[in-house]
């Protein structure tokens, strides 16, 4: 992914005027489309900005971004520490239980951003950006509950690295949107979202993540 990046920072120099560094840090929830909850969600980035006219800029940046979502109360069938499926005595139906899943993505990330600044003062904008990300998942924690299939300790609790487990993809990509507000001190302030359009894994899930959050341009 560096090989891509370096390159592109190294030219945009050369094509427009740059406006210097710029840093953003968030904080925010994140899940997947459906039924999936929420759980918290943070990002750390750097940005090169570009003035292309007056008004717009291109911002390519990395990131790191932590996602991801839970499902909770998830019906599944019940097994006993043999792995023989139980059933109600008096109906001779399955029994089920309830099953708790939640999952942490961590990426990195690399977002492809082009705003318009409207002045509102001197040196005061309202900022709105939007642009494609591309995402490499770097880490992450699935913790499951209730799972009876499993045996021992496991049957009540367990871990794995969310991108180890089967059917899950590490890359991501999909369309980030900024609105926010650039004060003359150069401080901005918005809310940001990531709607991802890739699968985040074999069942069609795919990343939604929405932040407070601040930056500052040097």
């Amino acid at each position: 992914m560096k090989h891509h990046i370096l390159p592109l920072l190294l030219l945009l120099p050369l094509t427009a005027t740059a406006q210097g560094i710029h840093l953003k840090f968030g904080g925010g929830l994140s899940s997947h489309y459906g039924s999936d909850q929420v759980i918290g969600a943070f990002k750390i980035g750097i940005g090169y900005e570009v003035e292309l006219t007056q008004h717009w800029s291109f911002t390519p940046g990395i990131e790191v971004y932590g996602k991801g979502a839970k499902n909770p109360n998830q019906t599944a069938y019940v097994f006993d520490p043999d792995h023989n499926q139980l059933y109600n005595p008096d109906t001779g139906q399955p029994l089920t239980g309830v099953i708790n899943r939640s999952a942490t993505q961590n990426y990195l990330e690399v977002p492809l951003l082009i705003s318009y600044y409207l002045r509102t003062a001197p040196s005061s904008y309202i900022i709105v950006s939007a642009g494609p990300y591309l995402a490499y998942g770097l880490s992450g924690k699935q913790k499951t509950k209730g799972d009876t299939q499993q045996s021992g300790s496991q049957r009540y609790y367990y871990e794995h690295k969310t991108f180890n487990e089967p059917g899950t993809h590490r890359f991501d990509y999909g369309v980030q949107t900024y609105l926010g507000y650039q004060f003359p001190s150069s401080v901005s302030v918005g809310l940001e979202a990531d709607w991802g359009i890739a699968k985040f894994n074999t069942a069609g899930r795919r990343n939604v993540s929405a932040l407070i959050a601040l930056g500052y341009k040097f």
